[in-house]
Order: C-alpha cells, then structure tokens, then sequence
C-alpha cells in the first residue's frame, strides 16, 4: 500500500436559482413530456442563468465544499473540473475556476469523459494523493451547464424533444485530501468506442462552425443519426459487473455496500441495476427527481443529498458507477472515513 492514503473531506453543491418543472417544459416544447419522464423519475430541472457560466456553478459549489471542510482556497494543492460543457473550448475551464477561487497554490486541469468524469477525477485526485507527496488536498468539481446547448425553440424533431426533457444545470464538489487511513480503494473504468455516433455536440475540428450549422441549429446538443443502435439495457447490462469487478478489486463483496450512486439519468435503470446486484433499493439514492439529469455533476450530487439525508456513516463502503457518451464507464470505491 502507498505511504499515503486518500479519503472524501467535504462535499459541496450548487443549484441555480430558476427551476423549470414538466409543465412548463412541456409549453415550451410544445409537447407533453410527463409520459416520457416518468419512467426516467425527473419531475424538475435547474436552468443556468444567462450570464451564468459553468465556472461560476463550479466556484459556487467548491466554496461550500471548503467551507464544510474548514480549509481555505490557498491549501488546495490540485483543482480538477469534470465537465463537457466548458466555458470555452480553450482555455481550460479549471484555469478560470481557480482563479476566481483564488486558489493560488493550486494545479489544475481540466477532464472530459461526458458523465463518466466524476468518478475518473476523484480517481485521479485520489492518486495524486497517494503517490505524490506534495499533493495532499485536491478539489474535484462535476459541473454541468448542458441547457445552454439546447434549442430551447419550437421542436420539429421528436429527438430533440427528447434530449431537451432530461437536462438541468449545477455542480457539486468534494474535497478529497490525504489521510492515515485507505478512502479510496479500488476503481475501474471501461470504454464502448463504436458508440461515439450516438449523440452528443458535434462542432470541434472534425466538423468546424459555420453559418449554415449555426442557423440550422446543428451546434446544439442532437442525436446522431446512428442514435438507434444503441441498446435499451446498455447500462444494466455494463453497470452490475463493473461495479462487482471494482468492489472484488479492494477485496471487498457487493453484499458489503452501503451505498451506490449511479449516473442519475434514468431511474429505471438505477432499479434494474439494484435487483441484479440482489440489493434492496434503500443501498441507493436518486436525486433526478428534483435535479434532473445533471450530468457530470449527478452522482456527486447525489452523495451529497445522501449525506443531507444521513444514508452514509463513518465506515461505510460508497461505490460509485457512472456512464458518459461515447460511451464511457466509470466506477469507483470508497470507504467513509
């Protein structure tokens, strides 16, 4: 085992203040999304305001997280932002984020693997941890500003009435810093390349803007037109073994979690994923229901209205199981101490 070990400090979330329910969505879009949504649990989502920047989502939620963890910006050793919706294509955001923190000390870089990245970076984190020793505090932010992509305008095609539905805007941070005792133990992540046609944002060097992308409104978040091959059980076919090769990793078993938190996009498949584990639905915890589909920052948001709710206590085995386009999988274990 390394010299040093790893542990979750403080957890930290931000929400924006306009909440947009189903019934005002469904005015907006001109189509009745309560019957879609139910099966995936989301009932509301947090819209970004417009001068609202993911940075700004991602200070307001790390100040919370520092304020819980009674550590001042100057003590982080490492900030690393865990988005697909960066302020800008370059600079990296997490330059900007620790400015505006002042964290003046600290590192930073910026990760992209979709909604799998917060599991990867707090991965990350607890490493640099573990095997550098200048490296003791490292700030860890899943931020999401998907609304921003989307044509909120009147809809002509039913997938894009789709992936207007599920989206909301927020972060949530967590302080992962050095510790006498093993945090983190084990993780695992695996890739399904010949998925990246499926949807996404598809403007970068591989198909530059132009006017006609613009006025089409092509830029926006879309549904490739390969969206169909993939399969309905993607992630409760991926996520239980996943989840069981990660856990026998720290040579622990699955009967031993107390808890797990899943890419918060679709409640049934949190479920699903539940019953082939053989574990009774009270070792989870959703929070689409009130967020909506946060993306990068939604299993992290769950932790922490899990910790709100008092669902984690000192010991306990926290697992994390988290899919992003393209597709990327990511899991990771964590004992609370």
């Amino acid at each position: 085992m390394p010299a040093k070990c790893a542990k979750i400090k403080s957890v930290g979330m931000y929400l924006p203040s306009k909440i947009v329910t189903n019934e005002e969505l469904a005015a907006m879009v001109e189509y009745d999304v309560e019957e879609y949504l139910k099966e995936k649990g989301i009932r509301l989502r947090h819209q970004a305001a417009a001068g609202e920047a993911t940075s700004d989502m991602a200070v307001s939620a790390s100040r919370e997280a520092l304020e819980k963890s009674g550590m001042t910006a100057g003590e982080l050793d490492l900030i690393i932002l865990c988005t697909d919706t960066p302020d800008y294509v370059t600079p990296p955001t997490s330059a900007i984020i620790q400015h505006k923190l002042g964290a003046t000390q600290a590192g930073c870089f910026d990760v992209n693997a979709a909604c799998a990245d917060e599991t990867i970076g707090m991965v990350l984190a607890s490493h640099y941890i573990m095997l550098d020793e200048a490296i003791k505090n490292v700030l860890v932010i899943g931020a999401y500003g998907m609304t921003k992509w989307i044509d909120w305008s009147k809809y002509s095609e039913s997938s894009s009435k789709v992936l207007a539905m599920l989206f909301g805007d927020g972060a949530a941070s967590v302080i992962i810093s050095e510790s006498d005792q093993p945090g983190y133990l084990s993780s695992c992540t695996c890739a399904v390349g010949s998925y990246w046609d499926t949807y996404g944002i598809y403007l970068g060097t591989a198909r530059p803007p132009d006017s006609i992308m613009i006025e089409q409104k092509n830029h926006c978040l879309r549904f490739h037109e390969n969206q169909n091959r993939v399969p309905p059980d993607f992630n409760t076919s991926r996520w239980p073994p996943l989840i069981k090769k990660t856990v026998n990793k720290a040579g622990c078993e699955v009967k031993d979690l107390a808890l797990i938190l899943m890419t918060q996009v679709e409640l049934g498949a949190i479920k699903e994923t539940m019953t082939n584990l053989g574990l009774p639905l009270s070792k989870t915890h959703w929070v689409m229901d009130k967020f909506g589909y946060t993306g990068s920052a939604s299993a992290l948001m769950a932790l922490y209205d899990a910790l709100e709710q008092g669902k984690i206590e000192s010991g306990d085995l926290v697992a994390f199981s988290t899919t992003g386009a393209g597709f990327i999988l990511a899991a990771a274990l964590f004992r609370w101490i």
